[in-house]
């Protein structure tokens, strides 16, 4: 009886650590299958040319991404640039809709919403950056069986991601809106058309939901990366 005991209790304490290594399993083939831990590791920029469709419009734009979290997205607007970028310290934006053509300082719940999105995934490492990651079973998403797990930043947000157990790939991620007039609401984020890109595996489409509506969708159309990009690119915007 004893000795039943003894072993019943191992295998109690033993969940945690056998749940931890499931995880970085599944992490580690979705890098794998996705171009190899250290090329991403090495990876360091990203020029993407895509289409943009929200609200029943079609817009042309280009998101540039630079180590460690330098982003810049270009938008044309009938002929008019609307620019959002960070440079990893001040984030701005020029919004001609508004009527104007300077930049400006992004307000704070924007800025710091537009600030949480790294150049490197956030599962890389994530033990080095203070996050927290653990498999939540299995759910199925549109019709496809997936491992669930779950991303608890170093900041407190939490995420929810969706690998194919097939592929290894992200098909879906979900999270609470943190900051601005949408605060609270979930969104969820629809990955599909996996294609070769230098050796890595790139989604060529993106679908963003919020309570079942479509806010954005987007069509990566050309990818470059590792191409050389300026840091002035992402600065804020002197004036003459």
């Amino acid at each position: 009886m004893l000795k039943k005991m003894f072993f019943l209790l191992a295998v109690v304490f033993s969940l945690p650590a056998l749940q931890a290594q499931s995880v970085d399993e599944i992490l580690d083939m979705y890098f794998e299958n996705t171009g190899g831990k250290e090329n991403w590791l090495q990876l360091s920029s990203q020029t993407v040319r895509a289409k943009m469709e929200t609200q029943g419009m079609e817009f042309p734009a280009i998101m540039l991404s630079k180590r460690p979290n330098k982003t810049k997205m270009t938008i044309d607007i009938q002929g008019m640039q609307m620019v959002m970028a960070t440079d990893g310290e001040t984030a701005w934006m020029i919004n001609p809709m508004m009527g104007g053509t300077d930049a400006q300082v992004m307000p704070e719940a924007q800025a710091k919403d537009f600030e949480r999105q790294k150049f490197e995934s956030e599962f890389l490492n994530y033990q080095e950056k203070g996050h927290k990651v653990s498999l939540e079973g299995k759910e199925t998403v549109d019709g496809v069986e997936c491992f669930k797990i779950k991303l608890e930043k170093e900041n407190g947000d939490v995420e929810f991601h969706y690998f194919d157990t097939e592929n290894y790939v992200v098909i879906m991620y979900e999270a609470i809106v943190p900051e601005g007039p949408m605060k609270g609401q979930e969104v969820k984020t629809f990955l599909s058309d996996y294609q070769e890109v230098d050796g890595f595996m790139m989604p060529h489409y993106m679908e963003s939901k919020m309570g079942g509506m479509t806010l954005q969708k987007l069509t990566f159309e050309q990818f470059e990366l590792n191409k050389e990009i300026d840091d002035s690119e992402f600065a804020f915007p002197k004036k003459n």
